[in-house]
């Protein structure tokens, strides 16, 4: 009963940690992809972004530039919202849960295995 609560528990850490990092990474490419075309276009189409909004001298290179910034702001805040509400709270949990079935020791000393 021990040994299947701490494979349990066990289990349930390395899908924490699984679900962090795939939401951590997939935010991350959204912005790096998002960046990445931004200077490729700058290359490859400079007379489009050097496009002219209206009268103005805000040209569309600048508003792609501003929107980059302001998506990568909108990225964290989501980062930030999911930490705060969900992943702290599952760690501690987590964390509580491989406490008490002692495996947590173990953890420490050899590392996690699969």
């Amino acid at each position: 009963m021990d040994q299947e609560k701490a494979r349990g528990a066990k289990e349930r850490f390395q899908k924490f940690v699984s679900f962090r990092n795939k939401f951590s990474v997939s935010l991350a490419l959204v912005i790096l992809v998002c960046y990445y075309a931004f200077v490729a276009s700058v290359g490859f189409f400079p007379d489009v972004l050097g496009y002219r909004l209206g009268p103005s001298s805000i040209t569309l290179g600048i508003l792609l530039g501003v929107s980059i910034i302001v998506l990568s702001i909108v990225s964290t805040g989501i980062y930030t919202l999911f930490a705060n509400k969900y992943f702290d709270k599952e760690q501690a949990e987590v964390l509580e849960e491989l406490e008490k079935s002692g495996i947590l020791e173990t953890l420490k000393k050899e590392g996690i295995r699969e």
